[in-house]
């Protein structure tokens, strides 16, 4: 299947997914037609025409799974599925993996995801030139992401255990997904684990799995994310979370490659690639005495350290431009450029949220500037603390206050999602209860409009 003649069908009943994941995947060089609901798709998809089908799992009139079901048993269509599934039905998506599914992604996803599941999707002939395509979407021009690139690369092919360092923000989960899809686990599952959400009393049957009537509420067993992981890689994000208890059973299972259900005896075997990541010193943790030295020394075989973004500056446009391309499009935004002076604020500023603060940036220029050319008066930073803040005009011309900016910039975003109160406070990163207070004190005048 060469890519320029590779045909993709998206079938989801959420246009904004249909939308951006046609406008992704459009500029990449594919043919896509998309589908509202589950029948659509499901006729759609009888024609044949289609290489790869993204196919989401909760829809009206039909739902994905059993799409898929008749796909394969009446069809015999190829097995180049890819499934779209929110968080709270990765157990369904691993059921499409038996079915005959490539891979899955799930919501909220991002551009790179999204290429990656569809690049895995091709023949090993494709490969080579598919890992080009991997690798850009680590963005930079910098010594660094080329050192960074290059070392992915080389890790990538072998099993060894990898640790990545780095602060919020820095995108350790892309290295991530970056070395899964380059290794040759790539058409296996890449489960991912953000252990700072698990709650503790729950997380070694999230890890390991249980059996039914392990304990309270355990009405059917099920598998953890070891289990859902054999073949393929898993993710441990945020690993100085995990617990000294659990951490005990996590050095077994990575020593012995088995795993312990919860309420078995038996140990299930399993072949796993482990990948883990964490913002914090572990040296430091271990010195505390709230993280093992000996798991320490087992997941660090292999260490990668990310730099935060105000260390290699010269990345800092290039990424800017990046998501500028892809936020301007999604969001239909008038802004076509983005002024010198503006330019070079955002090369100055001290980016504390990293990456991942300057995506969510150049998103809310997209969403609030009402011109063509976004200027300094468009921006504003909100880091990860009120100290973070910066003005984004000259203090000295006297023209607007920071207070003066964020009082725009909120109205605009009130304008923008219909003065709907949950929308805005979520697009801005703060809660209702912050929002409404600024509106009462910038004196801003609102309609209520929330349903």
């Amino acid at each position: 299947m060469a890519k320029k003649n590779a045909n993709i069908l998206i079938v989801d009943d959420e246009e904004s997914i249909r939308d951006g994941c046609e406008q992704i995947l459009s500029r990449m060089g594919f043919s896509v037609q998309t589908a509202s609901d589950g029948q659509a798709g499901l006729d759609m998809a009888k024609s044949g025409l289609f290489d790869i089908i993204l196919l989401d799992i909760r829809m009206p009139k039909i739902e994905g799974l059993d799409i898929l079901r008749i796909l394969k048993k009446e069809h015999n269509t190829p097995s180049n599925v890819i499934i779209i599934t929110g968080f709270g039905t990765i157990q369904l998506a691993v059921e499409a993996m038996r079915l005959g599914a490539r891979n899955f992604i799930t919501k909220p996803f991002n551009a790179v995801e999204l290429k990656q599941a569809v690049l895995d999707c091709f023949s090993e002939d494709v490969q080579d030139r598919a890992c080009g395509d991997i690798l850009s979407m680590i963005i930079g021009t910098s010594d660094y992401v080329k050192e960074l690139k290059d070392t992915i690369r080389r890790i990538a092919k072998t099993d060894s255990t990898v640790l990545i360092t780095g602060e919020s923000g820095t995108g350790k989960e892309l290295v991530a997904r970056t070395v899964h899809s380059l290794s040759t686990r790539s058409d296996k599952l890449f489960i991912p684990v953000d252990c700072s959400s698990l709650v503790q009393n729950l997380m070694e049957s999230e890890l390991f799995g249980h059996i039914r009537g392990a304990f309270s509420g355990a009405t059917e067993t099920r598998e953890g994310r070891f289990q859902m992981a054999d073949k393929g890689t898993l993710f441990l994000d945020e690993i100085s979370n995990i617990g000294l208890e659990i951490q005990a059973k996590l050095l077994r299972a990575i020593q012995e490659q088995e795993v312990p259900r919860v309420g078995s005896s038996i140990p299930e075997k399993v072949d796993v690639r482990l990948i883990t990541a964490t913002n914090r010193d572990l040296r430091e943790e271990i010195k505390s005495g709230t993280f093992r030295e000996d798991l320490f020394y087992r997941i660090s075989v292999v260490p990668i350290h990310i730099k935060p973004l105000r260390e290699h500056r010269q990345d800092i446009l290039p990424i800017a431009q990046h998501y500028f391309d892809i936020f301007r499009i999604k969001h239909s935004s008038k802004a076509k450029r983005i002024s010198p002076e503006a330019l070079k604020s955002l090369t100055a500023y001290g980016w504390p949220g990293n990456i991942r603060e300057l995506k969510n940036t150049i998103e809310r220029l997209c969403v609030l500037c009402d011109r063509e050319e976004v200027n300094l008066s468009d921006i504003l930073y909100y880091g990860q603390d009120t100290s973070a803040k910066a003005p984004v005009v000259d203090p000295f011309s006297g023209k607007m206050t920071l207070v003066d900016v964020e009082k725009e910039h909120i109205e605009k975003a009130l304008d923008h999602f219909n003065y709907q109160i949950n929308k805005t406070a979520k697009f801005l990163g703060i809660d209702r209860k912050t929002l409404r207070t600024k509106i009462r004190n910038y004196g801003i005048e609102f309609k209520d409009d929330e349903e």
